[in-house]
């Protein structure tokens, strides 16, 4: 069976999802990606039957992942996240979903996919429109339908914290019933500001590999300073494992695609699936919720998508070797960041017999290159070292790399 891989940009995201809708009615497996990739044709010769979707997940541990969704998947994502509403007491064909994530993303796709079998309205609005808060309020405030219907968005906590930047975003905020905030933790000052607010955020847990949500906590109680990722969706079991790993069990957690063309569950034998984040489980008042304490491995969490250090690493090497740069040694330093999570920085030792026009023109090609590398993956800083910044050498995140 001769697949298809599709590969959109965000210009012609409207008409994605378009496409997507005509090749699943004709069977077709799509893989949603934001730019495409010679390395991926092996895509082609899988051995799967249509309809369904190939999203890049960073969920699990060590090192991103293929994950393959059934459209059977995402129709019970939708409908265990619909029920969750009605029990608050929403009426889903009156909502309207705004949708600011991209289509690459399982709650990009999930948005979507929830107002086709919810019945209701949905708008996408383009990640950039997060920077332009006062051109969104109005838009936003234009559709008359808003006094009639009820609104709900889902989003990461980069854009979160863009928005609660400017007046125009807390406003935007404002208007919505409920915004779903997951892909890693809201930090402490920034929930302080949504409940001073009054903004009715509802964090959630869940990854590509479980078609998105599989718990999320009510509004209320985040406005009453809970700090956890809320109850467990009815159609999931979950557990802490001895390592005080997450782990995961349901019908809707999807396939591994392998680089080999091959499929391989992510379920272990007896059905679970071990995520990459640490967490607890708390008993409240006859309700369990979840806890989410960190990750498992080295990775971090850069504008709600996961980082791996050993990968990015590696790419840094390939790079440095590739263009022959004048450099025999380097470190990545992680730094928290109010609007990322954290990002890094890039400390590089030159050889000694370098000339500071020879570094400035290394620094400005590592720039160059490095912009085409995915937003989460660049390093913000390429540093040369010096006596000022000898000090990182001794952090915990001192990965050398060129010996």
């Amino acid at each position: 069976m001769k697949q298809r891989i599709f590969n959109f940009y965000l210009e012609n995201e409207k008409e994605s999802f378009k496409k997507i809708l005509n090749f699943i009615r004709e069977k077709k497996i799509i893989y949603i990606q934001n730019k495409p990739n010679k390395s991926d044709e092996f895509i082609q010769k899988i051995n799967y039957e249509g309809p369904g979707l190939i999203l890049n997940s960073s969920g699990s541990k060590n090192k991103p992942k293929k994950c393959i969704h059934s459209i059977q998947n995402l129709d019970k994502s939708a409908k265990f996240s619909g029920e969750w509403l009605q029990k608050q007491g929403f009426i889903l064909d009156e909502l309207i979903i705004y949708n600011t994530l991209p289509l690459n993303h399982i709650s990009g796709v999930m948005s979507f996919w929830r107002s086709i079998l919810w019945e209701c309205e949905f708008i996408n609005i383009s990640p950039q429109l997060i920077k332009r808060t006062e051109y969104l309020l109005e838009k936003t405030k234009a559709n008359k339908r808003l006094k009639r219907k009820c609104l709900i968005t889902s989003m990461v906590p980069t854009q979160l914290y863009r928005l609660l930047s400017s007046q125009n975003g807390i406003k935007w905020l404002q208007i919505f019933d409920l915004v779903w905030v997951g892909g890693a933790h809201i930090n402490t000052a920034v929930a302080e500001i949504c409940i001073k607010e009054k903004i009715k955020i509802c964090p959630c847990y869940g990854a590509t590999e479980t078609a998105a949500m599989i718990s999320a906590l009510e509004s209320n109680d985040f406005l009453k300073g809970n700090k956890t990722v809320g109850e467990i969706f009815k159609d999931i079991n979950i557990k802490i494992n001895e390592k005080g790993i997450i782990e995961v069990k349901g019908d809707r957690i999807g396939i591994e695609l392998l680089s080999n063309s091959g499929l391989r569950s992510f379920k272990n034998e007896n059905g679970w699936w071990e995520s990459g984040d640490l967490g607890e489980l708390i008993k409240t008042n006859q309700s369990e919720f979840l806890n989410v304490l960190g990750r498992s491995d080295n990775a971090f969490t850069s504008g709600g998508i996961t980082v791996f250090p050993d990968l990015i690493k590696l790419k840094i090497k390939k790079l440095i070797l590739k263009e022959n740069f004048p450099i025999h040694n380097f470190y990545i330093s992680i730094f928290k960041d109010f609007e990322w999570g954290k990002r890094y920085e890039v400390i590089l030792y030159f050889q000694k017999d370098i000339n500071p026009t020879q570094i400035i023109k290394s620094l400005n090609h590592l720039t160059d290159l490095s912009s085409e590398w995915e937003r989460h993956e660049r390093p913000l800083r390429w540093i040369p070292y010096s006596k000022s910044n000898k000090k990182l050498k001794k952090g915990k995140n001192n990965w050398k790399e060129i010996t």
